[in-house]
């Protein structure tokens, strides 16, 4: 597909990132992602949307998504459910299913815009001119941004306390007898019959979080408001990295507090063996399509900083053999294992078990193709989930469980993990 471009200059990156969210409620379907200018992403704020053709749900996903990706030399957008596991291995999902996002969904964009800075940079197909892409780009600079506050929700826990912490102690059985080293285990805080302003939601969520892998993605009735810290994959060239996160404490407005805090996390027995046993899944898991001795842990329980969370990241890359396409690197190394544990395989059997939800597009992944078949995708964590349709709103979220693990020190940590989405909703 042939695409032109039109570039244009800003006075305000922030107040034209809102006033393109608000302009996107003219469409059934987009991706947004946001780099919040943090990390190694090339792409400060990019937008898809206007669906040119789209691969939406399939009984094949991933040989579909291969053909879908071979047939196109443009653009593509789209996301991955945890679910997809089933399509890998023989594993089976039977849990309450209320948010009914597709397993899949991909499609190339009429429109694309990237923000760099003070650059807009508008790329468009041939169903479109000069003239019409300054017709958008001014009726975005036109819209008016919504200023209103989001009406306080009451978030019921799907699990409670007390049979959370059962489950713990049930896991750490599996974890004595050898069955799995780590288990990640997650749940569930909803409201049903709810109505919420989803556009305005991601708003607030991403100025308050200010994650480097933020996404907004609709699909119909569906919504992801995603404010996630950490990347799944990326590819660019020959070379694949994977920065998993293991290992989560506060970031405290006090200095010298703060500074303890950290000292704490780097100092963590408990965190560091969390983090190590996941870099060496990941580690198999990119062996399977590497070239012979190219894997290599390029940053061990490195300390990253983000707007309220401090973070164990690892970074582990390969170069992809030449014999397997980018879905063979995806299919490898998918779920990632920071959501799963280790055994991976096993490790999703359990889960299954203790959770009560499916876990759909949460623990999945959000991202893009290019053109030149390079692609970065985040790991959907730290994200609201909305169905229009049934007014359902809930989120997830988890931690990993190793023999080490205090079941009500599990809890208050999946309580500081959803800090911006309660700060949020309440």
């Amino acid at each position: 597909m042939s695409r032109q471009t039109n570039i244009y200059k800003l006075k305000s990156h922030n107040t034209f990132k809102n006033k393109l969210i608000e302009y996107l409620r003219n469409y059934d379907s987009f991706c947004l992602l946001d780099s919040n200018s943090l990390g190694d992403n090339e792409l400060d704020f990019l937008v898809a949307f206007g669906k040119e053709k789209e691969l939406f749900d399939s009984l094949d996903p991933f040989f579909d998504l291969d053909a879908f990706i071979n047939q196109s030399s443009d653009w593509l957008f789209g996301f991955l459910t945890y679910e997809l596991k089933n399509y890998i291995e023989r594993l089976s999902s039977n849990n309450l299913d209320f948010q009914k996002f597709p397993i899949i969904h991909f499609f190339a964009a009429q429109i694309i815009i990237n923000v760099k800075k003070k650059d807009v940079i508008i790329s468009y197909n041939n169903h479109y001119s000069s003239v019409d892409i300054d017709e958008i780009f001014s009726t975005i600079c036109n819209t008016s941004i919504n200023i209103s506050s989001i009406p306080s929700i009451n978030m019921k826990p799907r699990v409670k306390k007390e049979d959370y912490i059962k489950n713990i102690i049930s896991i750490k059985e599996h974890l004595k007898l050898g069955d799995i080293y780590e288990m990640n285990y997650c749940q569930e805080f909803y409201s049903d019959c709810t109505d919420i302003d989803p556009f305005l939601l991601f708003s607030r969520l991403n100025s308050v979080s200010n994650a480097p892998f933020s996404s907004f993605y609709r699909i119909n009735e569906h919504f992801c408001i995603c404010a996630s810290p950490e990347r799944y994959l990326k590819k660019i060239g020959e070379r694949i990295i994977s920065q998993p996160i293991k290992g989560t404490i506060k970031k405290l407005s006090n200095p010298v507090l703060d500074k303890e805090n950290q000292k704490k996390l780097l100092n963590s027995s408990k965190d560091f063996s969390e983090n190590v046993m996941i870099v060496d899944l990941v580690r198999n898991d990119l062996s399977r399509i590497a070239k012979k001795n190219t894997v290599k842990v390029d940053e061990l329980t490195a300390l990253y900083t983000y707007q309220d969370l401090h973070h164990l990241i690892s970074t582990i890359s390969c170069e992809l053999d030449s014999k397997f396409t980018i879905v063979d690197a995806i299919r490898a190394s998918f779920p990632m294992g920071s959501m799963t544990g280790a055994p991976k395989i096993k490790s999703m059997d359990l889960i299954e078990k203790f959770e009560d939800t499916l876990r759909g597009i949460y623990s999945g992944s959000i991202g893009y193709i290019t053109p030149e078949k390079d692609f970065d995708f985040n790991v959907v964590i730290r994200s609201v989930f909305y169905n229009q349709q049934s007014h359902y709103l809930s989120f997830m979220v988890g931690g990993a469980i190793t023999i080490d693990s205090d079941p009500e020190s599990e809890y208050e940590e999946c309580l500081v993990k959803a800090k911006s989405i309660f700060k949020i909703l309440a």
